[in-house]
């Protein structure tokens, strides 16, 4: 295995250092062949075991400074004590006797004698200089490093330039795909994969479990899931088994549909061989270091699955431009979690089914740095001009198949609970766009938000707040769970950590809806069905003036026709009517402020409107006439032929909204 050779590298530089200082600097001392050799054998075999052990457990990345080689600093650290303490031991005795009561006189006493006779100087020279060294490369070295590439003007703005960000004019963020808006948390995942663990009769939660914080979000055929592997419940079930059973498969779309467990009873190849944190050469990242990738950083192990569910780790390998820091990403591979074999791709020539290869916490640093550095100065206590992030990094599917990082900024006050502009990260790449969308609510008052609205009477939890770009406008929207367990944390883009009070597990109850920029819990749109939460936002827009536009055509549409049905419900104070007309896949709504004439429309009527042709069957009027009706005309209006006039009476709903 390669390590073996760089163990044998790292030693042979370490005897170098130390028999350079034992020679050399300890030249007054007569050469002894036989003391020298047993030295120079007892402190290899050391040097070599040590060297092995580093690199088999701290798979230290051979980039950056010195090539990342100071991992050698350790074994050479540890020689230089040795060395120094085959003086210190007989020194250390002698005082200890004399602490005792007896007068030594160090130079003509026994012990003395044994310190000077059996101590090499040579020896105590190559521990003097093994820790120079020491000192040099591994504390004076990297402090100076990190000064002339992260500290002053030229430097920081050198790490703000990292980031390749394209500014847009428009605050309006990309429209999102309404039919694939994520409604289940990883706490409702988490609960839902911990069901179906036991579902083959295998027993299989006494040995394996799942972690909660394991679920990983992607795009698979088009839909969108949770997927989460199968761990060790604990060493001894590590020990005896060399691979887990399989994963987890949780529709993230639909958290009413049943989970699926993937085994080799299943599907043949999904048992996984390699995961991260497991034991020995079963780890991943151990597993990927042994076969010859040491020149980088290994980082975010991420499971995803092809069209076809074979399992695959994707492993990020980077690779720093700026001293320490800066890392940037270098290689993707793609390690088949079945049988290991590792291929390596260039970041813009990995499979399309892969989501994500661009790090969280990359993206995390890049916008930190371009926050604070790309218009402000190095040295600025006053934070003027300063941007910061407002949260981690989310993953974000306006499209199905194209997912972003979505990261808000806001000012550096810390005070401040609205965003400056929002950033859109690809997950393939280091490009980024940054979109001024000012005034967008976050933080902890997008929570509060949610909990505060009036139909929340049973007191769910939020579960998460994703941000989107709905019926033309920046968009809240949360997920109401009822908890189940102990707590744990779900990190959501809102910029708050502990998002309500998250579980181990939890069940789906409703899905919140409300406009990023009007954050009120009397405008939260709650309902336990996503589509009916979606009608009421849209017609809230229409209600509040926001005009509820869906730039899915970017087209209005006019439409004329023949009513067919016609009806009024009292939502709220509002009174919205529904219409259906002859030969339209569509039901219309219309809020009265629209057109007085709403309240006269009978069937047989002849209406025509403008509204934003969507996926959903329920639609708004933008505009509204009755042609059927002629007001202002002296004499009475046409009567529809049609027979028995209804009569249209705003019906109360029965329970409000959920």
């Amino acid at each position: 295995m390669v390590i073996f050779l760089l163990a044998l590298i790292g030693t042979v530089i370490v005897m170098v250092i130390l028999t350079l200082g034992r020679l050399v600097f300890g030249r007054r001392e007569k050469f002894e062949r036989g003391k020298f050799t047993r030295w120079f054998i007892g402190y290899t075999i050391f040097n070599f075991l040590l060297s092995l052990l580093i690199l088999y457990f701290s798979l230290p990345a051979l980039t950056g400074p010195f090539w990342g080689w100071q991992w050698v600093l350790w074994p050479l650290f540890l020689s230089s004590l040795g060395n120094l303490f085959t003086f210190a031991a007989p020194v250390m005795e002698a005082a200890s006797s004399a602490a005792g009561g007896v007068r030594i006189n160090f130079q003509q006493s026994s012990i003395g004698r044994a310190a000077t006779r059996g101590v090499s100087r040579g020896t105590i020279a190559a521990g003097i200089l093994g820790l120079v060294v020491v000192g040099v490369i591994g504390i004076a070295a990297p402090a100076l490093i990190t000064i002339f590439t992260t500290w002053f003007d030229v430097n920081t703005k050198a790490l703000a330039a990292i980031p390749q960000v394209t500014i847009q004019t428009s605050d309006k963020l990309p429209p999102t795909d309404q039919n694939h808006i994520v409604l289940a948390s990883k706490s409702v995942a988490a609960y839902k994969g911990q069901q179906v663990l036991g579902s083959n009769g295998q027993n299989l939660g006494s040995a394996y479990g799942i972690d909660a914080d394991s679920y990983t979000l992607q795009s698979i055929k088009g839909h969108l899931y949770y997927v989460a592997p199968l761990s060790y419940n604990n060493i001894f079930v590590n020990l005896s088994n060399p691979r887990t059973p399989g994963f987890v498969v949780v529709d993230a779309e639909n958290p009413q549909a049943v989970p699926k467990l993937y085994t080799e009873q299943v599907q043949s190849g999904t048992s996984l061989a390699y995961l991260p944190g497991a034991l020995l050469n079963q780890d991943l990242l151990r597993h990927v270091y042994l076969n010859g990738y040491t020149y980088g950083k290994l980082v975010d192990p991420t499971l995803e699955l092809d069209d076809n569910y074979h399992p695959y780790w994707t492993v990020s390998l980077m690779q720093p431009i700026r001293g320490y820091v800066g890392d940037v990403l270098s290689e993707v591979l793609l390690v088949d979690a079945h049988t290991g074999v590792i291929t390596k791709y260039a970041p813009n020539k990995v499979p399309a089914w892969v989501d994500r290869v661009m790090p969280s916490d990359t993206v995390q640093q890049y916008l930190s740095w371009w926050g604070r550095y790309h218009a402000a100065p190095w040295f600025n206590p006053s934070g003027a001009g300063q941007q910061v992030t407002a949260g981690d990094p989310e993953l974000l599917y306006n499209r199905v198949d194209s997912p972003v990082w979505l990261v808000p900024m806001t000012s550096s006050s810390s005070s401040d609970n609205s965003s400056t502009g929002v950033f859109l990260f690809d997950t393939h790449k280091n490009q980024a766009t940054f979109y001024p969308l000012q005034g967008v609510g976050i933080g902890d008052n997008v929570i509060k938000t949610f909990q505060s609205t009036r139909s929340n009477i049973r007191n769910y939890s939020v579960a998460s707040v994703q941000l989107y770009q709905i019926y033309d406008r920046p968009t809240w929207v949360a997920i109401y769970v009822q908890d189940t367990g102990p707590s744990i944390s779900d990190t959501s883009n809102s910029g708050n950590s502990n998002v309500g009070s998250q579980t181990t597990g939890a069940i789906f109850q409703a899905v919140g809806i409300v406009d990023a920029r009007n954050l009120n819990g009397s405008n939260v749109q709650f309902d336990t069905s996503l589509s009916q939460a979606l009608q009421d936002y849209q017609q809230w827009l229409t209600q509040s003036g926001g005009g509820g536009n869906v730039p899915a055509t970017g087209q209005t549409q006019t439409v004329t026709g023949k009513v067919l049905r016609a009806s009024a419900v009292q939502q709220g104070s509002n009174t919205v009517y529904y219409i259906q007309l002859e030969g339209q896949p569509y039901i219309f709504t219309a809020n009265l402020s629209l057109s007085s004439k709403l309240p006269l429309v009978q069937p047989g009527d002849t209406v025509t409107g403008t509204f934003e042709k969507t996926d959903n069957q329920v639609v708004n009027f933008k505009t509204f006439d009755d042609t059927s009706i002629n007001l202002g005309q002296s004499g009475p209006a046409s009567t529809p032929t049609s027979s028995p006039t209804p009569v249209l009476t705003p019906t109360s709903t029965t329970s409000p909204k959920k």
